[in-house]
Formats: structure tokens, sequence, C-alpha cells
């Protein structure tokens, strides 16, 4: 149908042969319905004509029907006239024609039937293919928008293939293969990754069928993102990729009328103002959905502010602005009594039953539909119907929807001003656009998210911290992976393997998935997917970077490669190659980040007589071997008889890498031995800026700026919440995966882990370049600082469990770091890792609240940074992590962050289990993690965390060669060892966001400017790029602009607007309305390929390249 798709689209429809004959201007020929009148007008302006022959289907349908494709503008109505080409019933299909014979009018009846429907007209929709017909409203009245949707757990209970095949019922019934199987009236689905898995499945008539239903509107991709991602724990990264792929694949399945305009979050426990911004940036026209805090809620509700527009970012103007509907019923199910898969009494209308409940169910519907209004502003109401996980009995379903329609609306007779009618999201905010109603506007977020007083769903921004971890892993090698993929032009032969990590790190991102608010079955089997997927993409780096270093076109075929090994147990301190190390060994280091960096590799070895070449084949002269912490050695997991570590610096250049040769030698030229010492006393260490104070138990106590002399007190604690153990039955909740909440006593911190309370112990370990104190503070938690003496960020390596639970409670551990600045319960928080987000201690920016929980109500995702400043002092305090944990700055001075959770009962949210994650022995999870803090003035702190926090995200790449004896020297001669992929470094401000393999032998490429308008003096400014000179070996000669998804060419998309006013609301209008930039956009120059790039801004190209040598440059 592409070549027809501003045609009038093909629908089914069934002809009574019987009592109504084919129409007038229709004919069959040789087997071929045709129109007489040759051409139905086209839709679009142009006014070209149509015409298509249709063959006539037989073969499935008793003999009394026959079934034709006819050119229609729409879809009728029952009983409808069409053309004045005679009577035709229009009946609703499945997938797969069925014999279907109309439903014959009861007379007896004693509620008349539904009057005739509205006219269909098509949805305004710009530009885009119009795939949807949407009932018309009628304006004097109350429309009711039924929407069937379904909700797909990508894994939760059950892992995703048990959910997909049904398998495990006794967790939950679902059989997602059969999402489709029948598909009537308006129905929508959210999540690509399971339709994909049925669609591979299907058979080119079933996948034909499929798509009419798309371009009919009857079936309506929302989001249509690989999974519905969750808002919290995310990095914006993966959520733009998961989304991209998502609608890749669907564009793939159905073709290019099938992209989303909707966003549907209706299960995210929480909801982001970046994520917002990011909906409006795939081009999105509203979003949906449904947690909404409960105090929240009841104001809005009452106020009618249930829609509203969401300024999804202060920095790129109005155009992140996003319509918003929140739910108001039941989450996202349908009304209470109408789930006719769980607590829905069938609609039994045969009047000579004694089980006739037709005028009761209507009632009780009206009554709730009167009551459900209240809550909005427009005459449009929409109510979703559908549950938890797909429609499992569609007929029964749609059934009592059609009696429930007919009913509702044959009560119109009698004067009630209700019209129910099948809808979609799209149709229904169609209706509401035209409907031209004022809105009120947010700029903030809805974190955090309570659903009562008790219930603070906060806990779930730290469980199964090792996950959290796993998925930034996966996140940073996939980035490498498909950079890789395109810089040594694999060609596609490794699609498979690059994908299968695009996907199954598309499934992290999933509500259920990084969350950490899943089954432990579940939580194993998405680490061995992620695990098995890594792998995979090995092989495609291994390849990739040995093509790269050859020096010569000769040695890049597959037989010379040589080959590449990795160490995924270099977070344990052990790697198999450099602690066997026997001959040399070719250490190569790939920098994913558009920047040059500094690494410092750690690297574990048995054997200190070993050399260190640089690049260019030279002795590395400081090098240096520490001692691997205690703690990290008696780790279960770790597999090693390293004790120490061969630590070096490896400068490596923008997007490219270094090679450093280890090699045996004799052991007068070992590495250098640093100092080992106990700390008996107060001690100091310095940086470039800062004299760093600890106290006799290692612990920091301050920073002295050098330059000034100005001391600010920094005092490090440990501590843990003991977990309520509450009964889940009304008020008393327990603390679970989902919900934080503490023992009410702990308010006062009363569990610090002080020196009276252990046998704390510390040692230093110095070096010319570097300081370490290794600091043993229970038998569960210790911890290494770093400081770097070319530095002034200092690095915390810290272990933490198994948290001991003899006791029989459940605890929650936070690392604080208590300064003297004055915050005034002042913090920030980043969102998804991208904007910051101000917090203020117990106040919410759009509403009034009422303090229940002092302590999990003020906690906050952090993805990368959280960071209090003293204003008047111009000081700011920044933490990095390097993974998504809860964190707060509500104390006076103090920033807290929740490293680890071990509970040992359920929060009654639905996972049913108690967050008590085994390890690897079965007696609780050890994990290890890294923080970085930044110290610095308010001017300088954010360049120097918005750089760090981009690097560890894009952190470099190690690989392993083995060389045999006496290869050192032909391994330089033959292989390149110093490499950048790009002409120059891009600009200190630009983030090369995006680089892979895309359709049709182009490129994706994503530039992103990656500080806030207002941020820093030198950096807040746009940017300009020219894509023709980024790359070094091949030539950008084609681009086009798309949206962020790369659906859709970005000088052809409109998005809907909508009136609103300028206030947020009373409480919010001086929060946030104040200083909104509005900056002017530069289009793509498409003569020299340059953009300007504003603060915020990503933007996506789909590019072709040719090779430079084929240039005139």
């Amino acid at each position: 149908m592409n070549s027809y798709r501003n045609c009038w689209e093909i629908k089914y429809v069934f002809v009574n042969t019987t009592t109504c004959p084919i129409p007038s201007n229709f004919s069959i020929m040789n087997g071929q319905l045709h129109d007489k009148s040759v051409h139905y007008r086209e839709s679009s302006s142009s006014g070209r004509f149509c015409y298509r022959r249709c063959s006539s289907k037989r073969s499935s349908l008793k003999r009394s029907w026959t079934v034709y494709l006819v050119l229609l503008a729409g879809i009728p109505a029952q009983g409808q006239k069409i053309q004045n080409t005679g009577h035709v019933d229009y009946f609703k299909t499945t997938l797969i024609p069925s014999p279907v014979s109309p439903t014959p009018t009861t007379s007896t009846t004693t509620t008349p039937g539904s009057p005739p429907q509205s006219p269909i007209k098509p949805v305004v929709n710009h530009h885009r293919c119009d795939n949807s017909r949407c009932t018309a409203p009628v304006p004097t009245k109350l429309n009711v928008h039924l929407v069937p949707h379904t909700h797909d757990d990508v894994g939760w209970l059950k892992t995703v293939d048990q959910y997909y095949y049904g398998s495990q019922s006794h967790h939950k019934v679902a059989g997602v293969h059969r999402c489709c199987g029948q598909s009537t009236g308006g129905s929508s689905t959210s999540s690509t990754a399971f339709f994909w898995k049925w669609w591979r499945d299907q058979s080119e008539e079933h996948r034909t069928q499929v798509r009419a239903l798309v371009n009919e509107g009857r079936l309506e991709f929302i989001s249509g993102g690989w999974v519905m991602h969750d808002e919290a724990n995310t990095h914006y990264q993966s959520i733009i990729d998961q989304m991209t792929w998502g609608h890749r694949r669907l564009q793939d399945m159905i073709g290019p009328c099938v992209v989303p305009t909707i966003g549907w979050q209706i299960d995210p426990f929480g909801h982001s103002r970046e994520s917002a911004h990011l909906s409006a940036m795939f081009g999105f026209d509203g979003l949906f959905f449904a947690r909404l805090d409960y105090q929240d809620k009841k104001l809005r509700s009452a106020e009618q502010r249930m829609e509203f527009i969401w300024q999804g970012s202060g920095d790129v103007g109005r155009s992140a602005n996003i319509w918003t509907h929140v739910m108001a019923g039941p989450l996202y199910g349908p009304p209470t009594g109408f789930d006719w898969e769980g607590d829905g009494e069938p609609i039994i209308d045969d009047p000579e039953s004694d089980d006739y409940n037709v005028n009761r169910i209507v009632d009780k519907f009206l009554d709730y539909v009167s009551n459900y209004s209240a809550n909005y502003a427009t005459n449009q109401l929409f109510i979703p119907m559908a549950h938890f996980h797909p429609i499992q009995s569609a007929n029964n379903w749609f059934t009592n929807m059609d009696k429930l329609i007919r009913y509702v609306n044959g009560r119109q007779r009698n004067g009630s001003n209700i019209n129910v009618f099948y809808s979609t999201p799209t149709c229904y905010l169609s209706a509401v656009h035209q409907s031209n109603n004022t809105l009120t506007t947010k700029a903030d977020d809805f974190f955090p998210y309570a659903s009562d007083g008790n219930t603070y769903w906060t806990g779930y921004y730290t469980s199964r911290p090792a996950l959290k971890r796993y998925e930034r892993v996966g996140n940073n090698f996939l980035q490498a992976c498909k950079q890789l993929d395109v810089l040594a032009g694999m060609g596609g032969v490794y699609d498979k393997e690059v994908t299968a990590l695009r996907e199954w790190q598309a499934v992290m991102q999933h509500h259920d998935a990084i969350t950490g608010t899943e089954k432990q079955h579940v939580a194993s089997d998405y680490a061995l997917k992620l695990a098995k997927s890594i792998a995979g993409c090995e092989r495609v780096v291994n390849r990739a970077v040995a093509k790269l270093a050859a020096k010569s076109m000769a040695n890049r075929t597959v037989q010379s490669l040589p080959e590449q090994l990795f160490c995924q147990q270099l977070n344990v301190s052990a790697c198999e190659w450099t602690e066997s190390l026997n001959t040399s060994l070719a250490v190569t280091v790939y920098n994913p980040y558009g920047q040059p960096v500094r690494h410092i590799l750690r690297l574990p070895i048995t054997n200190r007589s070993v050399q260190v070449l640089d690049p260019t084949g030279a002795a590395v002269n400081q090098t240096y071997v520490f001692p691997i912490p205690g703690p990290v050695l008696s780790l279960n997991e770790r597999d090693s008889e390293a004790l120490e570590e061969l630590v070096f610096e490896a400068p490596v250049p923008a997007l490219g890498f270094v090679t450093y040769t280890l090699k045996l030698q004799d052991a007068d030229d070992s590495p250098i031995a640093p100092v080992v010492r106990k700390v008996v006393g107060d001690f100091s260490v310095q940086t470039p800026g800062f004299d760093v104070f600890f106290d006799r138990n290692g612990r920091l106590q301050a920073l002295r700026f050098r330059d000034s002399g100005r001391n600010v007190s920094l005092r490090q604690e440990f501590a843990y919440y003991s977990s309520h153990s509450g009964t889940n039955s009304g008020p008393d909740r327990a603390s679970g995966a989902y919900i934080f909440l503490p023992e009410p006593k702990e308010f006062a911190t009363d569990n610090v882990i002080a020196p009276a309370d252990c046998n704390y112990r510390a040692q230093v370990v110095e070096s010319p370049v570097l300081t370490e104190v290794h600091h043993y503070i229970q038998k569960y938690l210790s911890q290494v600082i770093r400081i770097d003496h070319r530095s002034d960020t200092i690095e915390i390596d810290y272990t933490c469990g198994p948290i001991p639970v003899a006791d029989e409670s459940g605890k929650e551990i936070v690392f604080r770091w208590q300064t003297d600045l004055n915050t005034g319960g002042v913090f920030y928080t980043d969102s998804n890792g991208r904007q910051t987000m101000r917090r203020r201690r117990d106040y919410r920016p759009t509403y009034k609240l009422n303090v229940t929980q002092p302590v999990s109500g003020n906690y906050y995702p952090v993805n990368n940074w959280i960071a209090i400043w003293d204003e008047v002092a111009g000081l700011q305090l920044t933490m990095l992590n390097d993974r998504a944990q809860g964190g707060t700055g509500f104390r006076e001075g103090q920033i807290e962050l929740m490293v680890h959770r071990r509970i040992l009962h359920d929060d009654g949210i639905g996972v049913d289990e108690p967050l008590d994650e085994p390890g690897v022995d079965g007696n609780g999870l050890t994990i290890r993690g890294r923080f970085w803090l930044q110290l610095a003035t308010v001017a300088a702190a954010t360049e120097l965390h918005r750089e760090l926090a981009n690097r560890l995200m894009m952190e470099p790449v190690v690989t392993f060669n083995r060389l045999a004896k006496g290869q050192a020297p032909h391994y330089y001669k033959k292989h390149r060892t110093n490499y950048t992929a790009l002409y120059n470094p891009l600009p200190r401000n630009i983030h090369l966001l995006t680089l892979e393999r895309w359709a049709n032998r182009t490129l994706l490429l994503r530039l992103e400017h990656f500080y806030q308008w207002n941020e820093s003096r030198e950096w807040s400014a746009p940017a300009r790029v020219e894509l023709r000179d980024v790359f070094r070996e091949f030539v950008v000669y084609d681009a086009v602009e798309t949206t962020l998804s790369a659906t859709e060419n970005i000088l052809t998309t409109r998005r809907l607007q909508f009136r609103y006013t300028n206030a947020n609301n009373h409480l919010s209008q001086a929060f946030n309305q104040t200083h909104r930039f509005e900056p002017k956009r530069h289009e793509l120059n498409t003569t020299d390929l340059s953009v300007i790039i504003n603060p915020m801004e990503i933007r996506t190209f789909i590019v072709r390249i040719k090779p430079k040598y084929y240039c005139n440059m």
C-alpha cells in the first residue's frame, strides 16, 4: 500500500448477498472486484486520483457470505448507505477473516438499541500518514472514548519468554503471543519487544492483515519503544536507544505510516522532566500516564487539571512542551466491575433470561462516567479498557463492550447526554485538541511518587544495585560496539550480534527491570541475557579493533587479524591474561568518548617483573604496583591469585585507541612499589587545589583550598536504616523492592556506624602520583579513597555486603557527606543524567505537601550526580555515582546516597517476594561501586561534573592480545598503536551520542550539546559542527535531520499545538517560570553540512558516507 499512502484506505466489508446485492457500481471480472466509477479522489490537495483492483476473498467464508475489499472514505456505521451503491452491513473483523453473521435486532428488548453513529472522519495529523479513522464526537454530549489497550511487562513476575509463551502460569496468566490474535474496534499496544517476537512467527498473509488493521486505525502503536521504560533509573542515552530501536522495528514490520504520535507511560512509578522532554523530541503530540502522587492527584482532580502542558525543558523553549493526560481512574484499568477478565459481570441482554442485567449495568456505568468526568475540563472522557498484561479473551471483551456501547447510547433517546464509542489515544487527543481548551502548565517533575502517606515509591531507586551497575556496563559496551562496527567498516556482517545487545540493553530499561522490582529468577535471567549479548558484541569489538589496528589492507583479512581478549572480572580485580603473563601482552584501550581522556589502568598481576611500553615502544617510567584491598581479595566470586595491581596512566585520543605492551623483564627493573603504612594519627594529602584532611581512623574530615586557605568541613559517615516490617494492611506498609520506609525513630539517624561501634582500621598507600586510603569499616563494609595528585576529583571505591540480617531486621545502607555549607535544605539532582533539578526539603513545586515520611518523602532518583551549594560562599559539593541510586540532601549541608538494600519482607505492591538477593553463595549479595567527589566554586562546578559524567558513561574498553616471545617489535611494525577516528576532538560542549549502522547503507549520527543555557560562561554557548569534516577515514556527503528516534524528517514534522496559560499554577509560578530560555533553532546547512547546536539540543541525522580516498579533499 506504500504507493497509495495518500489514497483512501482499504476496508473489509461483509456483504450479505441474499438481502444485499453487490453495489451497482462494482462488478466481478476474472475473479477481480472492479470499481466501475474508475477512481475516487484522494484526500490530499494535489487533486490526483487513485484506482486499485482488489481480489475477491472466498476461501475462509461460508458460501452464503462473500467478503470484498472496497475503497471507502471511512468505515461505515452499521446499516449506513455507502455512496448510494446499496445496503452494506459492516462487521468488525479479526486478523484472520472468519465467518460472521450479523447480530439480529431483538425488538422485545426493554432497552432500545443505539442510534446511528456519527459519521467517520479522519484525524487531522498534518503530514503524517493518514492511518487513523476516528468517530467524530458530538459537541453537545459527554463523549466517552473506550480505549482497549494491552500492557505487556517485558519481564516482572516471569521472564520475558515465560510471559510470551504463557508458561509459569501460577505467577500470572499471560500468553503474549496471542496479543494480536483478535482486534476489533480500536485497540492500542505499546511494547514493540513482544510484538516483534510475535511478528516473526506469522505468515506473510497474516502480516498483511495486521498492516491493514494499522492502516485502518483499528490497531494503534503508542509510544512504540522496545519497552515501556522506567523514568527514575534510566539514563537518557538508553531511553533514546530503546525508543529508537522500537520505532525502527515497527517501520520494518508495518511501514512508514506506523510512526507513533503518543507517549504511553502508564505504569512507571514517577515521571521525570527529561523523559517528557525526550517524548517531545520523539515527535509525540501527547503523553499519557497513570501514577500520580496521591496529594497531587487530589488537588488536580478538584481543579480539573488532570490534563496540562508539561514544559519538558527550560533550555530549548516551546519545542519541549508536551500535552499530558493523567488517568484519574483505578490506574490504567477499566472501571470497577467492567473488567471482563476479572471482576466484570457479563452483560446479559436476553430479556427472557432471569439474569437479565442491562439496565443495572448501564446505570452503574453512567454513574461512574458522571463522577469520573468531574476530573477533566472538556466534554471528552478517556476510559482505558484493559489492565495488567494483554487481553486473553478478546471476544469476551469486545462482545461486552459492543453491548455496553449499544445500550448506553440507547439511553440518549431518554435524554441521556452520554455518547460512548471505541477510540484510541490518538483519536482522543485529536478530539481534545479540537476543543481548544486553555491548559495550565508544569515545569518540574513527578518525583517522588507516593500512593498514600506511608507508601513512598523511593526504594526502587536503589533496589538490586548490582543489576543497575550491569545495565550501565551494558550501555557503555553497546556504544563502543556500535561505533567500532562503523569505524572498521564491518558492512553488516555482525548485525546479529549488535542487534542482540541493542535489544537486551533495551529490555533493561523496562520499568520492572532496571528498577529492581522483578522476582529474583527474573533478575537472574536479565543478567544472563545481558551477559550473553555482551559476549556476542565482544566478537564485533574483537574483529573491529584488530582490523583498525592493522596498518596495511593486506593484514586486515580475518585470518591475519590477532585475536582480542577480554577481562570481564576486572571489577573484582581479576584478569586471566595479565595474571598468566609469561611473554608479552598487547593492551589496547579504546575511548568511545569524543574528547581525549586520561585513563588509569589497574591490571591484576602475580609477577612484579613487568615492563610497560607505550604506543611508540618506549618504556613507561611511572608504573606502580598497588596492593588489592583485603575485602576485595576475599570476595567469593573472585577467581584469582593476584594480590597486587599494576597501575599506570594511558592518555587515549578522542574516539580512538592506544596500545601499550606488557612484557616480562628482570626483577631489577620492576614497577615502583608504593609506601604502605598504618594510620596512627591525623594526616593530609595534597591535590593541585586542595589539602585533604583525614582523622586517625582514616575518615575524611575537611578540604582546604590551597590558593585561599579556606577550610570546608567535610566528614564522611556510614549508616543504615532499619527497614520497617509492616503487615501491608491499611497504613502499616513494609519497606520492600518498591517502597522505602525506615523505622520511624530513625529520622534522627540513630544507626550511624561510628569508630566506637566496630574496629575501624585504615592504611595509607602512597606513591608519587597516587595516594590511596584503605578503610575497613565493618565486616560487610569497606572503601578505598583514591587521590590523584594531578586532579581535584576524589574517587571513593567501596565494597558492601553481604548485609547482616541475623537480627531479623532488614537494612538499607547509606553513605553521607556532612559539610558546613549553608544549604537551607535545598539540593540538586540530575534528571536521567541530563537536566539538573532543584529539590527542597519537605516541598513540592505544584502543591502544598503534607509531610508524612520525612526521610523517604525527601528521596529522589540520582542517575549521575547530586549536589548541594552555598550561595553566599559560592561553593558547590557534587557527588557522582556509577549507577542509579536513591539520594537526598534534606539535612542541612549534607548529601546522602543509598548504596545497598537487604529486606526480609515484601512491600505488598505485587512482586510478592522480599528483596533478599542471595549473591554467589546464597548468603547475600556483595557489591562493589564508586563515587567521585568534587568541591569547587559554583561557577566552575558544572564544567567539572558535566564532563566527568559523560566520561563515566563512555568509559574506555580494554582488550588484550597475547604476543609470542620476541613478537613485540614485529607487532609495533605491523600495527597502528595510536589511532583516532576524528579529524579533531569535538567541541568541549558537544558529545557524540550515537554512531551506528542504520538501514539502507546509512549511518545514524547524533550530536548533543550537554550544557544548559545558564551553566557556563564559555560552554553554554551554541557550537558549530561540520558533519563532512568530523571523521578521518570517511566523509559524510549527504545528511537528513530527523526526529529523535530517526523516524521522520525534522523539516516536515508538525506536532499539535495547544493553548496554555503562562502560569504553572498558584503554587509554582515563581519556581520555574521566570527563566525559560527560547533559543533560535539553526537548521542543517545543506551546502556544507554544518549545524549550529544550542544548549541541551540533541540533533539526529541519517547520513551517507563514502571512503575518504574517493574524495577530492
